[in-house]
């Protein structure tokens, strides 16, 4: 009875025993999961007496290097409160692929001039101030970040000449005082455009980038101060037409887009159109809208 007593105290320190050295000796961990005694023995012979050392900084590193890749994926998952506190993503995210909004745009409107033939002396006519107003949606199809942007914008253009006094006359006067013509055009505007958002330049606030056509057509067009209106009172205006049906335009445009929540957003940015195409309807008369506007939006 005594014997069997001593042979299990024996087993329960072996086992003691072989649970501490497991904890502490990496080697003897590998012994029991069976790996090749020769392949430890060249380990020690190229690490020397610091192989046990040497296998714990690795685990080590491993270990450092698994949670900092966790701590990377943290911070590319957005934020659920829409906030940017510097452990969230680097922008937010849009909360949909569409996204609706409203566009006020003051704008200096100029026009290019060049006449032949009875058009022949006109030249543009100064700068002038108008507005444009109007609904966008903006569909995010790549990687939160390229969005086809659209639109329907009421848009009013001034167009206006310098041009000589004979103008319209059946007689030429060289000594007749130079005459001026202004119109104002409004547009129903439908953008084409793509916008490119970029990272934060600060908390909640990002660059963006846009760039495509337009195509504007003309709802109507007014002569501004009729009595003394050049092309207006010419023999051959008056009430006719003097512009076409519409323009073609290049639209380029930059801002920023600062967020005030997961869904609302205030842009902020400039815009340039210039038209392709000739907008007068006279052959003779050449004339192409060039637009710089301020853009204010609110997005929801």
């Amino acid at each position: 009875m005594k014997k069997v007593a001593g042979i299990g105290l024996i087993l329960v320190v072996l086992t003691v025993y072989y649970g501490w050295a497991q904890s502490t000796s990496p080697a003897l961990y590998r012994l029991r999961t069976k790996e090749s005694s020769e392949t430890e023995k060249r380990f020690r012979k190229i690490l020397g007496d610091n192989y046990d050392g040497q296998d714990k900084n690795r685990r080590d590193y491993d270990d450092d290097r698994k949670r900092r890749r966790k701590r990377n994926q943290q911070t590319t998952t957005p934020t659920n409160d829409g906030s940017y506190d510097g452990s969230g993503p680097d922008y937010i995210r849009p909360s949909h692929l569409i996204e609706m909004g409203i566009r006020f745009a003051p704008s200096l409107d100029i026009n290019t001039a060049a006449g032949t033939g009875n058009y022949s002396g006109f030249r543009d006519n100064g700068v002038g101030l108008r507005m444009s107003v109007g609904p966008t949606l903006d569909y995010f199809f790549f990687k939160d970040r390229y969005a086809f942007s659209t639109g329907l914008w009421y848009t009013i253009k001034r167009s206006g000449f310098q041009m000589p006094g004979s103008f319209g006359q059946s007689r030429w006067d060289p000594s007749a005082p130079e005459k001026e013509s202004i119109y104002n055009l409004q547009y129903l505007q439908i953008p084409a455009t793509v916008k490119l958002f970029a990272n934060n330049i600060a908390p909640n606030m990002r660059l963006y980038l846009q760039t495509g056509g337009l195509l504007s057509l003309k709802l109507a067009e007014k002569a501004l101060d009729q009595a003394r209106n050049g092309l207006y009172t010419a023999d051959s205006g008056g009430d006719r037409r003097q512009y076409g049906f519409g323009d073609i335009e290049l639209l380029l445009g930059t801002g920023v887009q600062y967020k005030i929540n997961q869904t609302n957003a205030i842009n902020i940015g400039m815009s340039y159109q210039r038209g392709l195409i000739n907008v007068a309807r006279g052959s003779q008369l050449v004339s192409k809208n060039r637009v710089v506007s301020l853009e204010v939006g609110f997005k929801f």
